[in-house]
């Protein structure tokens, strides 16, 4: 009885040790990321919608001046695919980001790309609505997804100069 007691005091023990220094690394890699950037987009739905979410992940309260002006701009292909069974017709959404990084201060491209993601899938139905809905959630989710792989790029990019 006294030793099950004495695993589970020692198990506990090294879950709060590896909980405790993966916050502190955590802290670590965050803290790192100190550069500013301010982001340029077109003023439709879904290019607000990637600003936003690019600022969630430039988000730093450190630097009021912005070092870099990052141009972006989404857009979006679909197209009709078959299903596996081969009766219902799915309709394939990616999207394209064009990019352009510049050093506020030289206004020096630092970096330009564009990249897409990868296609995702939205079932057919008879309603047009629901047909509408459902490629708009499509849309967000590509935007969550496409900001994510931009602001790593930028990450890259700007810890290679720094």
């Amino acid at each position: 009885m006294l030793m099950f007691f004495f695993k589970k005091i020692i198990i506990i023990s090294f879950i709060l040790l590896i909980t405790g220094c993966a916050t502190k690394n955590l802290k670590e890699i965050s803290n790192r990321s100190n550069f500013s950037v301010e982001i340029l987009t077109n003023n439709d739905r879904y290019n607000i919608l990637f600003k936003e979410g690019l600022k969630r992940f430039f988000s730093t309260k450190l630097n009021s001046h912005k070092k870099y002006k990052l141009n972006t701009s989404i857009t979006f292909q679909s197209t009709n695919t078959l299903s596996v069974s081969g009766k219902n017709v799915l309709h394939s959404t990616k999207a394209s980001i064009n990019y352009n990084l510049r050093n506020s201060e030289t206004n020096k491209i630092v970096e330009s790309g564009s990249f897409n993601t990868f296609p995702a899938l939205s079932s057919s139905s008879s309603s047009l609505y629901t047909q509408q809905k459902s490629i708009n959630h499509i849309k967000e989710r590509l935007i969550k997804s496409a900001a994510k792989s931009l602001y790593m790029r930028i990450n890259i990019i700007i810890s290679k100069l720094s």
